[in-house]
């Protein structure tokens, strides 16, 4: 069941992927790329998007859900990368706390890969 909440976002997340177009070719030369290395360091549960921001720098795109509330994932970031494959996006989910709860890699070809996922945390229930 936890993973069903993962898929659910990551099939949102390329679904907002599929309807922009490939990334312009100069905002691949930016200094802004992120690296694999620097991605590594994200701790899924338990990152923060400030943290992340200061790990990786301004996002080159972001997406506010709102109070659509589909998955409880209410904001992702996406970031570019470059490695010996070509132009990748990062793509990065997080819950209502603003903590990372998804790590995504997703190339202009082939399939998004699932670097590092953590379920949401347990809600509080009141009785």
């Amino acid at each position: 069941m936890k993973y069903a909440y993962i898929l659910i976002a990551l099939c949102l997340a390329s679904c907002c992927f599929a309807a922009t177009p490939d990334t312009p070719k100069a905002a691949a030369l930016t200094t802004n790329e992120v690296t694999m290395e620097a991605v590594a360091k994200i701790k899924v549960g338990d990152t923060t998007g400030a943290q992340i921001r200061e790990l990786l720098g301004t996002p080159w795109r972001t997406n506010n859900y709102g109070d659509c509330n589909v998955v409880d994932y209410q904001e992702s970031w996406e970031y570019l990368g470059h490695d010996a494959n070509g132009q990748f996006k990062i793509n990065i989910e997080f819950d209502e706390a603003g903590v990372a709860r998804i790590v995504a890699k997703i190339p202009p070809k082939g399939p998004i890969v699932v670097l590092a996922a953590a379920p949401p945390p347990q809600r509080a229930h009141k009785h």
